[in-house]
């Protein structure tokens, strides 16, 4: 996965950024621990922790914790209350986090376009990018109505069937089987076949949609990746989730009529880099019930309109469906 900016393609940011997943995935080792406490309070920004809760939560011990609280306090990465004795990020943090979004502007054009749409639509948005088989939650505008899924900029979510398939639609064959291969565990036959079916169709219209359903947020909340959590606990407990009662729409509709009495989760459009390659996506939920066909059109189309903008302002390139 990369991310480009508007005067030319950001590659090193792709090597950054699968480095620091790689580092986060490797829990035994203690020199990615700083790292791991960095996420974890970006991902609950708006709250203060407690150096045994920081320790509970990570899964370390109370002194590996302290020596790590200390070097990031000392580093001005985390700011520790005087009285509380809580944590929270830093004020060093601002800079480094400016700095990105100046390097790589595609975030912050993103970002506008949700405000803008929000606005104008009073719905949900959110930028996702997928990152080493993590769905990575960017940006967000708007209140959610559930927090079953990602609702904190920062959250992860694991990478299995449907989650992510308006970007995986874009991959090679290869690719989209070993993703549909790791969901073995709970998809059926018919509905593995459903899923193929499904992403011509996302190419060909340019968004991914699901109808509402109670399995398909059961296995949403599954898949969001906790602070200390390997990829194979998620995966074992949304096995358990998807084998249960979800509908071929829940995964993925391929016509609107298929939202008709239960509404729409979310619809999603790609943003693509130079090269052609999702880069990041923009996601809309929380739509009002009871829309009808032409509404719902309108609504994605808006959202279409909104990803190409992007698109055309870091300079990439939309591919031609196949």
């Amino acid at each position: 996965m990369e991310l480009w900016c508007a005067c030319r393609p950001c590659q090193g940011f792709s090597r950054v950024i699968a480095g620091w997943g790689k580092l986060m995935s490797d829990f035994s080792d203690p020199n990615h621990r700083p790292l791991r406490v960095i996420t974890f309070l970006a991902a609950h920004a708006t709250e203060a922790f407690t150096l045994a809760e920081i320790a509970r939560f990570l899964n370390l011990s109370k002194g590996s914790a302290h020596r790590v609280m200390t070097a990031l306090t000392d580093a001005g990465f985390v700011s520790r209350h005087p009285r509380h004795k809580t944590f929270t990020l830093g004020m060093a943090l601002v800079a480094v986090g400016q700095a990105a979004l100046d390097r790589y502007p595609g975030v912050a054009i993103a970002r506008r376009e949700m405000a803008r749409l929000n606005a104008e639509l009073n719905v949900g948005f959110g930028a996702t990018a997928i990152v080493n088989n993590e769905y990575l939650l960017l940006g967000r505008e708007g209140t959610p109505r559930t927090y079953d899924g990602l609702a904190l900029v920062g959250e992860r979510r694991l990478v299995i069937p449907s989650i992510g398939i308006g970007q995986m639609a874009w991959r090679s064959p290869d690719e989209i089987d070993a993703y549909l291969d790791r969901g073995a565990a709970y998809l059926d036959p018919q509905i593995r076949e459903h899923l193929l079916a499904a992403m011509p169709a996302i190419r060909r219209r340019g968004f991914s949609m699901a109808a509402e359903g109670v399995g398909l947020h059961q296995l949403i909340k599954a898949t969001v990746i906790a602070p200390g959590q390997s990829d194979e606990e998620v995966l074992s407990a949304a096995a358990i989730t998807g084998a249960g009662e979800i509908s071929a729409s829940e995964f993925q509709m391929l016509d609107w009529d298929e939202a008709q009495g239960r509404g729409v989760n979310y619809v999603a459009a790609p943003v693509f880099s130079p090269d052609g390659d999702v880069c990041l996506e923009i996601v809309m939920s929380d739509l009002p019930e009871g829309l009808g066909r032409s509404e719902m059109e309108r609504y994605a189309a808006k959202l279409v309109q909104a990803a190409d903008l992007v698109t055309s302002e870091i300079r990439g390139r939309k591919p031609k469906p196949w």
